[in-house]
Parts: C-alpha cells; structure tokens; sequence
C-alpha cells in the first residue's frame, strides 16, 4: 500500500515544510493543488514554487487549476451567493486531486487535509488498522505551534483506499461517529 498525501496551497511555504518533513519517510506522492484563484474569486497569480523544495521535489506532484468551476453566480453580490460560489471553489480544489491519482492501486491510501493538519502514521492505532476509511484524531493548535487547545477534539485528516474513494468532496466532508 502506498501512501497519497494530498493538499491545497495558497502561499503556506512554512507549514508545507514543515508537512513535507515529518511525512516524507511515510508518504509516496505528495499531491499539491493550487487556482489562479481565491476562495472569493479574486485572480491571483501562482505562489507554490516546487524548487523552494528540493528534498521532496520527485515526490511533489503539483496541479495548477486554471479555470473557474461551473456554477459560479457572478449575477449577484449577495452573501449568500458570494458563500455558495466560494463553495463551489473549494469543492473544485479538491476534486481536481482526481487528476493525480489515475494510476493509483485500489489499496493506495489517499489522504486529505489542510497543511496544517498532518497525520501521524507512527500511531500503533494506525499501523494495527486493516480499515479502508480513517479519520485522524489530531492535536488542536491556534495560530502556533505552542498555543495547544485541549478541549476539544480535531479531526482533520481523512483518508481511504482508492477504492473506496467516491470523491475528495465526500471525503473531506466525512463526519466522526
């Protein structure tokens, strides 16, 4: 079983690092996305530079989304359609992965998270696991690293087996019991 770690980046250089360094020994292929545009629709330029990596560079695969999704409402300004139109955006990030992972083996584990949610893989709850759907139980910073919140359980990352995997949307919209 492979591992795919995959992710969105808008100009997070610091905690990609960070990320890439404790998951490398486990992760087979990193999976970067990137839009040229923000979540409110703004056109922006590319900001993941994968020479900025050079340790990690023939893991990266990096996708650059050019297009906006369909279904964006540009004929109102309303909250709610400025809301349901930013939706639409990250749905696409993360769908877009899809491109990246054709070849990837039914048993392939693909993971899913924010930059700053980061797996542990060395968990004996991991390593004894025969599951073809995780949900990781992570550790709750605010804003640094030394700022721990401990009142409240985070679930960040989730992952499947390739075949189990409908699309990242459903993944990353799985709910723990």
């Amino acid at each position: 079983m492979k591992i795919i770690d995959c992710t969105t980046y808008y100009s997070e250089d610091l905690m990609l690092d960070v990320r890439f360094n404790i998951l490398n020994e486990h992760v087979d292929k990193f999976i970067i996305t990137e839009s040229k545009f923000s979540h409110s629709g703004t056109k922006k330029s590319l900001n993941f530079n994968i020479d900025n990596f050079p340790k990690f560079k023939d893991k990266i695969q990096y996708l650059v989304i050019e297009n906006e999704p369909e279904g964006i409402n540009n004929s109102s300004n309303s909250s709610s359609t400025k809301r349901m139109n930013s939706l639409l955006r990250i749905e696409q990030s993360y769908n877009f992965m899809m491109n990246a992972i054709k070849d990837a083996s039914d048993n392939d584990l693909i993971c899913l998270s924010d930059n700053d949610e980061i797996p542990n893989f060395n968990s004996n709850h991991f390593k004894n696991s025969q599951n073809d759907i995780y949900i990781f139980k992570q550790l709750f910073f605010y804003y640094k690293f030394n700022l721990f919140y401990d009142l409240m359980p985070w679930y960040g990352t989730k992952a499947c087996k390739n075949k189990k995997l409908l699309s990242f949307s459903w993944l990353r919209n799985l709910k723990n019991k």
